[in-house]
Order: C-alpha cells, then sequence, then structure tokens
C-alpha cells in the first residue's frame, strides 16, 4: 500500500541546474528592474562576462 501512496505523489524530475539558473537570472532582473543594484557591481560583471 505504501508503494502505490509513493508512486501516485511521485513528483516529475526536473533537472536543478535549469531551476537554478532560471532563478538566479529571474532574481536578479527582478534586482536590476528595482535599482537596487550598486553600478559598480555591474560595471564589474561586464569586466567579468568581457574575458
Amino acid at each position: 500500500m505504501l508503494e502505490s501512496i509513493r508512486r501516485h505523489a511521485a513528483i516529475p524530475l526536473v533537472p536543478t541546474r535549469w531551476l537554478l539558473s532560471a532563478g538566479t537570472i529571474l532574481s536578479f532582473g527582478w534586482l536590476m528592474a528595482n535599482d537596487l543594484i550598486n553600478p559598480i557591481v555591474l560595471y564589474l560583471m561586464q569586466l567579468y562576462l568581457a574575458f
């Protein structure tokens, strides 16, 4: 009986990297939209991504 309950309540497998990436991008976008990120952080990020 416990096996049937566990199979019925199974959560589909979702790749955690995709969830983590989406969460990071969405939270960073939200912070930028609300002007909560220091411009120096944006400049340093641009330097990092340039190389």
